[in-house]
């Protein structure tokens, strides 16, 4: 009963999320759907209709107001003010988390040498011990065969 409740209580923080502009997992452009509500809530495909109470009680009623006061041109007209400082930001995020990829990347790619490694030198010394290990067994293997003619 707990998850059900915490589950409930995500989708209405994303639905306030949505209703304040500031969602964390989607983008703020077009109308709100229980479908957006659901993927900023980060729940499975078509979750949210497990929550009947909630869908009928709360999501509807606020899309709805939601969707009546939706104005497309002037949240066109409020985007393209941000839009050059926060293509500006986005350009200097996205360049962060390149570095960052390629340094974790760097480093994977020396810890899997480093690991390639050691496994060689490992199986090297072990194909060496069986090598020794053959040449034993054939000088303790050897057999005199005793010709029939001598006596």
């Amino acid at each position: 009963m707990a998850s059900r409740e915490l589950t409930e209580g995500r989708l209405r923080a994303a639905l306030q999320r949505l209703l304040d502009g500031k969602p964390e997992r989607l983008t703020k452009v077009g109308k709100l759907s229980l479908n957006k509500i659901n993927n900023e809530a980060g729940l499975g495909h078509s979750y949210i209709h497990k929550f009947q109470d909630f869908v009928v009680n709360e999501a509807n009623p606020a899309i709805e107001a939601f969707n009546n006061n939706y104005d497309p041109l002037a949240e066109q007209l409020k985007s393209d003010l941000t839009d050059d400082l926060s293509e500006i930001d986005k350009l200097r995020a996205k360049l962060k988390k390149e570095r960052s990829l390629k340094e974790q990347y760097r480093k994977e790619r020396d810890e899997a040498k480093q690991i390639n490694k050691m496994l060689e030198q490992q199986n090297s010394s072990l194909m060496f011990r069986v090598y020794e290990l053959q040449d034993e067994l054939r000088h303790s293997n050897v057999v005199s065969l005793s010709s029939k003619n001598q006596k």
